[in-house]
């Protein structure tokens, strides 16, 4: 005689993996170095820019925020 067990998904197990989801988020957010997350913030804040003009203030700004000397002027952050 065979056994077939059925898994059925109750509203407790969709809290548990809600629960666990978060979770994964939170441990994700907090294995990045604080450089990253100030990257990804900056990359997200010139995606939302609505025009040209609009991505070249926000450039400009974020450049004013960060200043750097003259001597690194070609070098990427």
């Amino acid at each position: 005689m065979s056994t077939t067990f059925m898994y059925h998904s109750t509203p407790s197990n969709n809290i548990v993996a809600t629960l666990a989801n978060i979770v994964k988020g939170i441990s994700a957010f907090l294995s990045q170095g604080p450089d990253h997350r100030e990257r990804a913030y900056e990359e997200a804040y010139l995606a939302e820019a609505t025009d040209r003009y609009d991505l070249e203030y926000r450039m400009r700004e974020l450049s004013r925020a960060h200043p750097q000397p003259s001597w690194m002027s070609g070098l990427g952050r």
